[in-house]
């Protein structure tokens, strides 16, 4: 009863988005109704057809807003879902002829004047829909970066001191222990007994809820995964679940949330999979002796961000909802879903309070991340770019940064981009580092060379373009495949990555923190998150990030170009596209 009651309160609209006096459970019922709308396809029809001002389908976001604005409609929804659902099984005529019912109802509440005044505020999909919580109280408490490789305190200072990693795998067995009432995650890939055995004592000892999922690829590919798979699975009951999720891509994203209706709602947003080789700091030489191990022997450069805060929580859980409990697969089935824009405590009067949006996919954003999220952060951004990239493929994106490079080479003369890319990822043919260095791969040699009709060099020149190679860098000489003689005289191999997804436009105090999403068109159809952050301090740490890893560099790509063209041999064949199945 309380919770019907609070949910029929003051709702009002501000400059700078929707501000709703409604707690986390009213999101979640909010959520809830949203997603089996646009799942049901007869009554999603009927809501479009509706709305006269509208040319293309509501986004989930969209239709998040309008129950924001107008809570009277869960009702009629809610009904209407129920009825619909117990006459499909009855006769089709008493299904049409109720249908019929509710279509009258739709079209009499949202072609109201001030239903249709409400959705023009809001009529681009792509513009993110703001949530907040009553009162105005900030949508999250705090944000908090982790990067589990040295990074510059100061990026901007040549002689900043360089601070140690953090351990991105206690860190995740801390938030674990934080749980008090449910835990849900999704991950791409999962190889650490340590953290399913903290999953199963917070079930046990707490009594906490918890349902995870797992990528059901990865689990018949690697016999690790499937031997914590089948732990988890063997623990089971009806609040531990486990799930193989049989995406039409990869189950790629790598996300925890905690107790999202409690104090301690919080979400861990991660570039990095729960294994070894991801988020272990000893890297994959973990059984080998501190004292003997190689110290190469390091874990994939990866970083999380921790947010704070009941809406984040309910945003991310209604998301692993879909994948979870409904088991829905790709762009088909998942609903056209926008994305949602939370702010947090300003740091003083004066200035905006720092903000995050958030996004997945499939169908984030207008049904593309790389063209309706991506390319316009980067076409509204000002002043320089900072790139650090596991895999970098999407052309829409590339014909971004080449617009962007045309246009500020005309007024200043310089196309202000830095990047690091994991070295072999880097030097692909479809890499965008490679194509933005001027240069293209020929499979049939193995060679590289200059591509007279690279877009980019007729958008900056001859001169242009050379001092662009200067910036585009290979990772540090310590990440790669080697191979190593232990203390025991035994073989070894180690290897890892640059396995970062990161963005950054300092003067826009923004950056892309804390996503799966590599740029490209295969992540389209995998399960990702996207998280975008506008917060000087978080930004100024990721930069710290950056500036490492391009300082450290193992040269430009240009140079790793020349140095392969010494030993290219001729090959048969490669894969035309990426795939992190190996990550």
């Amino acid at each position: 009863m309380i919770r019907k009651l609070l949910f029929f309160i003051f709702v009002s609209v501000s400059l700078q988005g929707v501000q709703v006096w409604a707690d986390s459970y009213e999101y979640s019922r909010i959520f809830d109704v949203t997603f089996k709308v646009m799942i049901q396809k007869d009554l999603y029809k009927a809501l479009n057809e509706s709305i006269s001002v509208q040319k293309s389908n509501l986004t989930q976001s969209q239709i998040v807003y309008l129950l924001q604005k107008n809570p009277q409609y869960m009702p009629l929804l809610e009904e209407a879902l129920q009825k619909l659902t117990e006459l499909q099984t009855q006769t089709p005529e008493a299904y049409t002829e109720y249908f019929a019912k509710v279509k009258s109802r739709l079209k009499e509440e949202v072609q109201a004047p001030s239903f249709t005044e409400q959705l023009q505020k809001h009529a681009n999909p792509g513009e993110p829909v703001v949530l907040s919580l009553e009162k105005e109280a900030p949508g999250y408490k705090a944000l908090k970066l982790y990067i589990n490789h040295p990074h510059l305190k100061n990026a901007t200072d040549p002689n900043s001191k360089v601070l140690p990693g953090d351990d991105l795998r206690q860190l995740v067995l801390d938030f674990i222990k934080g749980s008090e009432q449910e835990l849900w995650y999704n991950v791409f890939d999962f190889d650490l007994k340590v953290i399913a055995e903290a999953l199963k004592e917070q079930h046990r000892s707490k009594k906490v809820k918890i349902l995870g999922g797992i990528d059901a690829g990865t689990i018949s590919t690697r016999p690790e995964v499937k031997a914590i798979f089948d732990d988890l699975t063997a623990f089971e009951n009806d609040n531990f679940k486990t799930v193989a999720v049989r995406s039409v891509g990869l189950n790629h994203q790598k996300i925890i949330v905690r107790d999202p209706f409690g104090p301690k709602a919080a979400v861990l947003f991660l570039s990095g999979n729960f294994t070894q080789s991801c988020i272990g700091p000893e890297g994959d030489l973990a059984k080998v002796p501190a004292a003997e191990r190689p110290e190469i022997s390091i874990p994939n450069a990866n970083h999380a961000l921790l947010v704070m805060g009941a809406l984040p929580a309910q945003i991310t859980r209604s998301e692993l909802k879909k994948t979870l409990e409904f088991k829905i697969r790709g762009q088909s089935q998942y609903p056209v879903s926008g994305s949602y824009k939370v702010f947090g405590a300003k740091k003083s009067p004066k200035e905006e309070a720092p903000f995050i949006i958030i996004s997945f996919s499939p169908n984030g954003g207008e049904g593309d991340v790389n063209k309706s999220i991506f390319v316009p952060l980067i076409e509204k951004s000002h002043g320089p770019i900072e790139a650090v990239h596991f895999a970098f493929s999407s052309k829409a994106i590339q014909d971004a940064l080449v617009k962007k490079a045309e246009t500020e080479s005309k007024e200043s003369g310089h196309f202000q981009f830095k990047s690091v890319g994991d070295t072999p990822f880097a030097m692909r043919e479809w890499s965008v580092f490679l194509n933005l260095s001027g240069l293209k791969k020929d499979l049939t040699s193995n060679k590289y060379s200059s591509d007279a009709e690279a877009p980019i060099l007729k958008a900056v020149g001859d001169q242009g373009l050379q001092d662009l190679q200067k910036n585009i860098h290979v990772a540090p000489a310590v990440y790669g495949d080697r191979s190593v003689r232990l203390a025991d005289g035994t073989a070894a191999k180690v290897t890892s990555k640059i396995h970062h997804k990161v963005f950054i436009f300092p003067e826009d105090e923004t950056a892309v923190l804390g996503t799966s999403f590599n740029p490209s068109e295969n992540a389209e159809n995998n399960n990702e998150q996207i998280i975008i952050v506008k917060d000087s301090a978080i930004v100024s740490e990721a930069r710290g990030l950056f500036a490492y890893l391009y300082k450290n560099g193992a040269g430009s790509v240009l140079e790793e170009a020349n140095k392969r063209n010494l030993r290219a041999v001729p090959v048969n064949e490669e894969p035309a596209s990426p795939s992190e199945r190996d990550e």
